[in-house]
């Protein structure tokens, strides 16, 4: 078997390994898994952007934005995972509350990200996500628009729609933001993709008005079996029951926001309310 084909092999079989550990919430053995192949000598690109995906999964966002690894110039490879590094460390940057460098990382490789369908089908996600973020909800909807769905994997396609969601429901169209929502779910093949379209769901009820209704959701969310991250949807939850005059409970998903994704926005966020 040829060299380059057996390594893809090995990276394919590592990553599966690694979805498993992730999906159970055993962030420390995933990582270790992965920084021991590096130590072993694989510092290539494609290993980098396993690591950054792990600690970003892990919540370690500052230690995401540290990784490096040995570029290997003319590869077409290595051009691709490079890539794929720096969309994931715009994630890191936007999970630590740094929306305008996350913006400016991506806009950084815009032109190179049109070389690979992945990519940029992946920077556009990450671009509308941003844009979200900053009440650009209708230039947002624009990059979904472009971002072809066929070339992201089947394990990642929920997350186009959940971006959608965020969009629709910042633009007050609530059905369609419901829809998009549904639809992301109807295709979770992670576990973070399922506790996360609970969450996009409570949005939805809580822009309806249905406190009751959101709440119940965050509740699901919270008790998924998938604890990593997620601290954006447990400062809502804290919302939500503020909204409903439970400030004790409100307290609780606030102080678990701050447990689950330490280094996150939502996390200071979260401080800052208990502080209130």
């Amino acid at each position: 078997m040829p060299h380059a084909l057996a390594a893809a092999r090995a990276h394919d079989r590592l990553y599966v390994q690694l979805q498993k550990l992730r999906d159970g919430n055993r962030f420390d053995e995933a990582l270790a898994l992965v920084e021991a192949t590096i130590a072993a000598g694989d510092r290539s690109s494609q290993m980098a952007n396993l690591l950054v995906d792990t600690l970003i999964c892990a919540g370690r966002y500052l230690e995401a934005l540290s990784v490096t690894y040995e570029p290997a110039p003319d590869d077409p490879d290595d051009a691709f995972h490079s890539l794929l590094v720096e969309i994931n460390k715009a994630e890191a940057e936007y999970n630590l509350g740094r929306w305008d460098t996350a913006d400016a990382r991506l806009r950084l490789i815009d032109e190179r990200s049109q070389r690979f369908p992945l990519t940029r089908a992946s920077l556009l996600q990450q671009r509308a996500w941003i844009a979200a973020h900053q009440s650009r909800s209708a230039d947002g909807l624009a990059l979904t628009a472009q971002a072809d769905a066929s070339a992201v994997p089947r394990l990642f396609l929920s997350e186009l729609h959940f971006t959608s969601a965020l969009l629709l429901l910042a633009l007050g169209q609530l059905d369609a933001a419901s829809d998009a929502a549904a639809q992301g779910s109807a295709l979770q093949l992670r576990a973070s993709s399922g506790r996360n379209a609970l969450f996009i769901l409570a949005r939805v009820a809580g822009a309806r008005g249905e406190w009751a209704a959101a709440e119940a959701l965050c509740r699901r969310a919270a008790e998924h079996s998938y604890r990593g991250q997620g601290g954006d949807g447990l400062l809502f939850w804290g919302d939500a029951l503020a909204r409903l005059q439970r400030g004790p409970e409100a307290r609780e998903a606030w102080q678990l926001a701050i447990a689950r994704d330490a280094q996150s926005e939502s996390a200071q966020l979260a401080a800052a309310r208990l502080l209130a």
